[in-house]
This record gives structure tokens, sequence and C-alpha cells, in this order.
């Protein structure tokens, strides 16, 4: 398995340092090295094969920050690593749900011990499906799951919660962005920061009352599902490719 990765510095010295050190992972394949925020935007809309960012936080232009914020609507399944000179802007950054924060000189142990979260988040995305049933951390140990079973998963302040048919809910102990690359395998879409929805249970999309986002129908449930506007035209393209026409 090689993660894509995309390494952002305003530093060209720090750069180059942490190409060397990335030359000791095979699992690791930089295609992209960029100096600003703006050029990593614009790397991202040119290039769709990018699993990981090792992203810093100070930049002139575009900071850190608000590239991961981007980064997180509009392509939920990259992970981020911040690289940072200063570990005060780890509390701001962690909204972004970051792999991991390196601070600066990066510590090659770190860096290992950061991709290697990454190299399992990953191997859990691209798993083939063999089998329907899963079985994730509750707080009292595992709860196996049927796959088709699940309606929605929500995350309302610090608890998640897997709702499922009949109304009967398991509460998760696993992190958002942990079931986000669990659940990839078997088409869930990350609506919003705190929703993920199976495709094949949405019904129907259209705007909220102040058409400032949208709104997913679900087939086998109530409730409304929050569609961020800019992941509206993803989950379009997403509903194509699996010989859904939108006209």
């Amino acid at each position: 398995m090689e993660i894509k990765t995309l390494l952002v510095d305003d530093d060209q010295g720090a750069l180059e340092v942490l190409k060397q050190y990335l030359q000791s992972f095979t699992f690791i394949e930089v295609i992209g090295e960029v100096n600003n925020g703006q050029d990593a935007i614009r790397f991202l809309l040119e290039n769709e094969t990018i699993d990981l960012i090792l992203l810093d936080i100070e930049m002139a232009d575009v900071n850190g920050i608000e590239v991961a914020n981007h980064v997180q609507d509009r392509y939920p399944n990259i992970s981020i690593i911040f690289t940072t000179g200063h570990a005060g802007f780890a509390l701001e950054g962690y909204a972004s749900h970051p792999v991991d924060f390196l601070t600066k000189p990066i510590d090659i142990i770190r860096l290992e011990q950061a991709l290697n979260k990454v190299k399992e988040l990953k191997s859990h995305t691209r798993a083939p499906v063999f089998n329907q049933k899963i079985g994730l951390k509750v707080s009292k140990g595992i709860q196996i799951i049927d796959i088709n079973d699940i309606i929605f998963i929500e995350k309302k302040g610090r608890a998640i919660r897997i709702i499922r048919k009949n109304d009967e809910t398991i509460k998760s102990s696993d992190t958002m962005q942990n079931l986000e690359a669990i659940f990839a395998p078997y088409e869930f879409y990350r609506s919003h920061q705190s929703f993920l929805v199976p495709i094949n249970q949405i019904k129907a999309i259209y705007p909220d009352d102040f058409s400032r986002s949208y709104v997913i129908d679900l087939i086998d449930h109530q409730t409304k599902i929050p569609l961020s506007r800019n992941r509206y035209h993803d989950l379009k393209s997403l509903l194509e490719k699996r010989g859904i026409h939108i006209y």
C-alpha cells in the first residue's frame, strides 16, 4: 500500500529535511510539494489521488488551519498531519481533525508514529468488503453490527451514536474520523462534520429552509440529515458514479 502524500511548508529547508526523513518509509509516496496555502488548494483541485497532507500551520497567505478546514469540507478522506514550530496552535487545529501534530524540529520517531496512524486508517479504508458485519468499539467492549442495519451515525457533543433500524441506538467509543475511515468501503458519506450516512439510505436532497445548505431525506428514518453546501457537488458525483443520473 502506498500513501500518496502532499508536503506543504513555506520553509524550503524544512521541506528538504522532511523529504529526507520520508525516504525511510516505503509506504509513503511524495507526489507533490508546495510552499503556500493557495498552491496547496490548487494542487488538490488538479490531483485527485491524495491520501495525506503534511501541512505547516504558519504560512503567510492561507495558513495551514484554513487549508485543513477546506480539506475537511471538500476532501474528507484525506488525512492531515500538522507540522508547526509552536505547540500552542494544537488546540485551534484540532477542530480540523488532524491525525497528529508534529512540532518542529520534527523528531523522526514521532513522525513514524504519526505515519503509522495514517497507515492504519488507510488500511481500513482500502480493505475489501467481504463481510457485511463488523465489530466496533463500545464502552464495555466490542459490538457486532450488521452494516445494512445502520441508518446513520451522529456525533452529539463528545458522544457518537449509531442509529440502526427500529430506532435501536449504539453508543460508540471510537472517533468520528476513525469511523469515517472504517465505513468508507461500505459507501458511507460524511455529509457534515457530525454525520455519516450510508449512500443507499439517501431518498432525497433539497435546500434547507434558508437555502444556505442542504438536507438529506432518508429512506428508513424521519431525521433530516444536514449536508454542507460545499459537499453537495461531491455527493452528486458519488451518486452518479453509482449509476444514479441526475438531470
